[in-house]
């Protein structure tokens, strides 16, 4: 497809209009008995002409364009840091946008597990700048700098239970 728009019109084709025809290909197999229905919802982060694009598509063919989002199972707690922190983001070195991805995930890491290197990984898309996956080792730094500043509980105040049995409100 993009090849073919390259080749056709001369310019790269727009993210927006990409998602949009991966959304429609999702939704065409909803309306045909003989095929089973997607049932995966995909975020796609972009870097085009008119900048940064976060797009989240739905089974169902419904894209969505959004500033920050998570989706998921557990992503309800993802999704309110992210909507808490989202105009600070802009101010942000690219360490601190990764931290607050990293805070968005703890809160979304599923049981009493954890979030490490093995089940954790952040891309970076950037202008002028190549697609980057940051997991494993890479990312163990980060973590280590997450457990530093106690950012096990997505930096939200919580309750924990000290020895008597009472709750008390705990800030980090």
């Amino acid at each position: 497809e993009c090849l073919n728009h390259k080749y056709v019109y001369g310019t790269a084709l727009p993210s927006g209009r990409l998602v949009t025809d991966l959304a429609d290909r999702h939704q065409r197999t909803t309306q045909s008995y003989v095929r089973r229905p997607y049932g995966v919802g995909l975020l796609v982060a972009s870097f085009d002409k008119n900048g940064p694009h976060v797009y989240q598509t739905c089974p169902s063919g419904n894209v969505y364009e959004c500033y920050a989002t998570a989706i998921g199972a557990r992503s309800q707690s993802g999704r309110t840091y992210l909507e808490k922190y989202c105009e600070s983001f802009e101010e942000c070195s690219k360490d601190d946008l990764i931290m607050h991805a990293l805070k968005a995930l703890v809160g979304c890491v599923s049981g009493d597990g954890e979030l490490t290197s093995e089940n954790g990984s952040v891309a970076i898309v950037g202008k002028d700048q190549k697609f980057t996956l940051i997991e494993g080792e890479e990312l163990q730094p980060y973590l280590d700098r997450l457990e530093l500043e106690g950012g096990n509980n997505g930096g939200n105040a919580e309750e924990e239970e000290d020895d008597d049995g009472e709750a008390e409100e705990m800030e980090t």
